[in-house]
């Protein structure tokens, strides 16, 4: 009887062993695999006209990324130079752990200058300017992964020049070599510069620029309405990845309304909608990306926002939140 109780006693040990083997197995290969890092899209300029270019704002908006489980912001720079947001912004960001990727365009889509335009002289050492003070800044904050350069395409909608020109355009040695440039001048300041195109490849097929360190794709979901768009997120993928570069998600989210005579991608029908997406979008999406997005923080040029301009939290930021926070 006592050598039948010693032999169960050593099976007992055996599975307890194997079993804690294959556990450790299983959480050494959970390790190995790469998790991605998901950012949310912030830009300061979107409520500095409705709240004055509050610090203390600023402050409780990155507070705000934290609490809600984000590994970093992604800052739409326009204006941050401008008020001297730069150092404030990723000072407060490194304390609160929150890493950082800088999102500029040359341009901005005709605001300052005629995208048309790139790269004329004037655009080309207002720019340079601007990514001084973001990238000599960012060389001494290790939380800071990428400044991300637009290719300034002058779409039909906005240029008034026909499509051929465009695709003439963003083909020329001339667009190109200053993108290179440009590229070139950030990393001159030790901070890595990928480059990001808005454009649908297959409409707009940009040249790649060797000298990038990565791609941010901007898939959204097509025109299609309340789905993720996997399709079109993997087209724009494949389209990037054949760089031989990282490919990252830069910008990608839902809107619940939009503008007059603007685009109808990303579209959903209501919140509720919007908060089963984005939980669909992480759970696929951290699986094909290291770097992911879910844009934006606040609506801007549509219902894109997981919180209202007052700070409170949407269905959609809550759904949002509790992915982020139980994740493996």
């Amino acid at each position: 009887m006592n050598l039948k109780k010693h032999a169960l006693a050593l099976a007992l040990a055996a599975i307890m062993i194997a079993s804690s083997l294959l556990i450790g197995y299983y959480y050494s290969q959970s390790a190995m695999r790469p998790k991605a890092l998901v950012f949310l899209a912030y830009a300061p300029y979107w409520f500095q006209y409705l709240r004055g270019n509050n610090w203390t704002d600023v402050a409780r908006d990155l507070e705000l990324v934290k609490y809600m489980g984000f590994d970093g912001v992604r800052i739409h720079y326009e204006y941050v130079v401008k008020y001297d947001l730069v150092e404030q912004l990723l000072k407060y960001a490194r304390d609160l752990g929150l890493k950082v990727i800088w999102a500029t365009h040359a341009t901005y889509w005709n605001n300052r200058y005629l995208t048309a335009d790139f790269p004329n002289e004037t655009i080309m050492n207002n720019y340079k300017e601007e990514l001084s003070a973001i990238a000599s800044a960012s060389s001494k904050y290790p939380n800071v992964l990428y400044i991300s350069v637009f290719y300034p395409i002058p779409f039909t909608e906005v240029s008034n020049i026909s499509y051929t020109k465009v695709l003439q355009h963003i083909h020329s040695e001339e667009f190109n070599e200053a993108l290179k440039e440009i590229v070139s001048y950030v990393k001159s300041f030790g901070v890595k510069c990928a480059v990001e195109s808005e454009g649908i490849p297959k409409d707009f097929p940009v040249d790649f620029v060797d000298n990038s360190d990565a791609y941010f794709i901007q898939p959204y979901s097509g025109f299609e309405w309340n789905t993720i768009g996997t399709q079109n997120i993997s087209d724009w993928k494949s389209y990037f990845e054949k760089s031989g570069k990282k490919v990252y998600i830069g910008e990608y989210g839902f809107r619940t309304w939009k503008p007059d005579k603007h685009w109808d991608f990303g579209m959903v029908s209501n919140d509720t909608i919007k908060a089963e997406l984005i939980k669909q979008y992480f759970d696929y999406a951290s699986k094909e990306f290291e770097i992911i997005t879910y844009f934006a923080m606040y609506d801007g040029d549509g219902g894109w926002g997981l919180l209202n301009q007052d700070g409170s939290v949407r269905l959609s930021g809550l759904s949002a939140s509790q992915w982020l926070v139980t994740r493996e």
